[in-house]
């Protein structure tokens, strides 16, 4: 897999609660060689400078346009803002090679995203450069069955679409990334045997316990990236 692939990915769907920001850092950060995210949101999402809202998405553009590789969070309080100001500059969309829509299970959010896909097609973003992510997804669910609507209108049209797992792990990464919480090569039984106090032990078995199931995630979010963006 490529560890720093150059391209350009906005993040977006009408419906908030749909992993967007988890997928921008997690999945699609670390495989772009770290470049930063922009974040379009009324509510400062990006915690930084990189935060603005819908009405200045031409600013947005210039930044995106200007790099070798970007990756935008579009709200979904903003997305509308968004999509005014493309009708207004034409194929701006065509800035990005890619547009990554995540979705999960509950109705209303599946509802929302067979929405978002059909007005990006209408906007012209053609369906080779859309990205469908189910994401949240029980290990027991039948996906087919789960997500019959949406997945039928995706391959009727050749969209692409990948499955991330629902996983305990994703609530240890406020903070840190995917590769962290791994912590690949440590030796934690080791560490635990020269800790000298029961609740040092303990802080390093549940570090163990979450290395292991940060790296489950990784490799799937590997197995995704690749499915998605690296085709044979």
């Amino acid at each position: 897999m490529n560890a720093s692939a150059c391209f350009k990915v906005a993040v977006l769907n009408y419906s908030g609660n749909v992993g967007k920001t988890t997928l921008a850092r997690h999945l699609l950060q670390p495989r772009m060689g770290n470049c930063p995210i922009l974040f379009v949101e009324t509510m400062n999402e990006g915690g930084d400078e990189t935060n603005v809202k819908g009405k200045d998405f031409a600013s947005v553009m210039i930044e995106v346009l200007a790099s070798d590789s970007a990756i935008v969070d579009i709200g979904s309080s903003n997305i509308e803002q968004v999509f005014a100001k493309v009708g207004q500059m034409g194929d701006v969309l065509d800035g990005f090679d890619f547009i990554l829509i995540p979705t999960v299970a509950k109705a209303k959010q599946q509802a929302d995203t067979l929405k978002v896909l059909r007005d990006l097609l209408d906007l012209g973003v053609t369906p080779d450069r859309l990205k469908l992510v189910l994401n949240h997804v029980d290990s027991d669910d039948d996906v087919e069955k789960v997500f019959d609507k949406l997945l039928k209108f995706a391959g009727s049209l050749g969209i692409a679409h990948a499955v991330v797992h629902e996983s305990d792990g994703f609530a240890h990464l406020a903070h840190r990334t995917v590769a962290e919480v791994a912590a690949a090569g440590r030796d934690f039984r080791k560490e635990i045997a020269a800790a000298d106090t029961k609740e040092t032990k303990r802080e390093l078995a549940t570090a163990q316990i979450f290395s292991r199931i940060a790296q489950g995630i990784e490799r799937e979010l590997d197995s995704v990236f690749v499915k998605l963006f690296e085709p044979a």
